[in-house]
């Protein structure tokens, strides 16, 4: 696999995208290159957070467990996204990444990380940055979603879901109705009596857990008013899992 950080297609989107071309070069591609197959453990929750990785292609799920012991969805990661930062503060990770479909991820270690932290500031001020983005974005998905209906709640989502990955028709979502249910607050009945009936209209279809959306408009009136523009960074804003 390609291990060349400058020709890195998500190099923006990374740690890296702060930092000069010149520092770039002189670090020799320190990060690992992996390719993962669906269904894999990445990092998991309250583990020693000994790395961090963005996400080149590929869908991950960060979880946590809660008191019951039952596993929540807390958010679905695509290309360019960065997770397990919490390396960078010397702590646990906060949740577990899991693998949804076969990724392409790259895995900076903790002793590179402090140390482009030390000698470079810009790196910090990335960092906080991209955090900062990534909690205005999930607050604001989670009120959006929070003050909706059912149907509005789920439609919003597979606008929101379809923008972060580039706005295009087919988009991979490989979510079962009960794991779509989980992350949305929704029963898994009410998930699949609205894919059905989207279906039947002919506002989606899905194949081998691709999702197409062909009446984004219609979407967009069910998910009462989407898209806002808080929801989804522009190409190229920091982001981070």
């Amino acid at each position: 696999m390609d291990n060349d950080c400058m020709r890195c297609p998500v190099r923006a989107e990374s740690l890296f995208g702060a930092l000069p071309d010149e520092v770039v070069k002189s670090l020799d591609n320190p990060a690992d290159h992996l390719v993962i197959p669906a269904g894999e453990v990445i990092y998991q929750e309250n583990a020693e957070a000994v790395a961090s990785y963005t996400l080149k292609d590929g869908v991950v799920k960060l979880t946590r467990t809660a008191v019951n012991g039952r596993e929540q969805i807390l958010r679905l990661l695509t290309h360019g996204d960065i997770m397990g930062a919490e390396s960078l503060l010397g702590q646990t990770y906060n949740h577990t990444a899991t693998t949804l479909t076969p990724v392409q991820v790259c895995r900076l270690p903790l002793n590179v990380l402090k140390r482009l932290q030390a000698d470079h500031p810009t790196l910090n001020n990335a960092l906080l940055a991209r955090w900062a983005a990534a909690l205005q974005q999930v607050e604001t998905l989670a009120v959006e979603l929070g003050t909706k209906k059912a149907n509005e709640r789920l439609a919003t989502f597979l606008l929101y879901w379809a923008d972060k990955n580039g706005g295009h028709e087919q988009v991979p979502l490989p979510l079962s109705r009960t794991e779509t249910g989980e992350l949305l607050g929704l029963t898994v009945e009410t998930v699949s009596r609205f894919f059905a009936e989207w279906k039947r209209r002919g506002y989606v279809s899905e194949k081998a857990g691709v999702l197409t959306l062909h009446d984004r408009e219609a979407l967009s009136q069910l998910g009462g008013g989407y898209p806002s523009s808080k929801l989804v960074p522009v190409t190229g804003s920091p982001r981070i899992g």
